[in-house]
């Protein structure tokens, strides 16, 4: 891991986020980039220069926002060169998965809710599309995270080979925080398996890992989400990964198990995809 970014736009959940993103950055020792988004339906970084001079008030807010920035760094003690400050004007997701693909960033840490939150609103736009979108993995995050939320993590999967390739991408992770890991497997009414099954299927991604504490936990639910949350709020884990299926281009209206439980719960989730293939 080289980069983190996390987007910041002032509001209680980026500042969450970046609080969280200094204790991951503090131990991988790796660059943060902090992007905040003036949100504006014109296209900024395509705007010749003597074009931007019509828009006035678009230049006094990124400006003014360039100039708080350093301020908000300084109350959270961030050193002068720990964090990368890059502002921006345009639609705030697109810039954001912009700036990942251009400086090949690691991992996303975004607040589940932006700007304006009004209580009991679906995560925000923004989370949802970098979710979709970012070739990274996202942890997504309602409250800052502390050290002792890095000392035990789960990873909630069907355990199939597919989510394989997404374990691996974890297992760096965990091991950066010599994190105990739970592996749960969440059983349904509607996609039953018997527990024999369902063990066996966690152990195979137990091999190769021996140096990793690995618990095996088989969950009764009625659905996915409930059941993940309810284990991580019994076992007092903080941080649930996910491996999550691509949902890049799908209607926003299409919602997912990752969305839904940020939704939910007031863990930190972490979304990984696996590695696309190139022909």
């Amino acid at each position: 891991m080289k980069t983190i970014l996390v987007p910041f736009d002032f509001s209680e959940y980026a500042l969450a986020a970046l609080q969280s993103a200094k204790k991951i950055a503090a131990k991988a020792s790796v660059q943060l980039i902090s992007v905040t988004v003036i949100p504006s339906q014109i296209d900024w970084d395509l705007l010749p220069e003597k074009a931007r001079k019509n828009y006035p008030d678009l230049q006094l807010e990124l400006d003014e926002a360039s100039a708080r920035i350093p301020e908000y760094l300084k109350m959270m003690s961030f050193s002068k060169n720990e964090v990368q400050v890059v502002v921006k004007i345009g639609v705030p997701a697109e810039q954001i998965l912009r700036v990942i693909d251009a400086q090949q960033v690691d991992l996303v840490v975004l607040g589940a809710y932006g700007k304006g939150f009004t209580e009991g609103k679906f995560i925000g736009s923004t989370l949802q599309n970098v979710l979709r979108n970012a070739p990274c993995p996202v942890l997504a995050v309602k409250k800052a995270l502390d050290g002792n939320a890095f000392r035990k993590l789960a990873f909630a999967s069907l355990f199939t080979e597919s989510s394989k390739q997404v374990f691996d991408i974890f297992i760096p992770f965990v091991k950066l925080f010599s994190a105990s890991l739970h592996l749960v497997y969440v059983n349904t009414p509607a996609h039953f398996v018997n527990t024999s099954e369902a063990e066996r299927d966690m152990a195979s991604f137990s091999k190769g890992n021996e140096e990793v504490i690995l618990h095996s936990h088989v969950v009764n639910n009625t659905n996915v989400v409930a059941g993940i949350h309810s284990f991580c709020v019994a076992k007092g884990i903080a941080i649930v990964a996910l491996a999550s299926a691509s949902r890049k281009g799908m209607p926003s209206y299409q919602i997912g198990t990752t969305e839904t439980l940020i939704f939910n719960t007031d863990r930190a989730v972490l979304s990984i995809k696996a590695p696309q293939v190139t022909t």
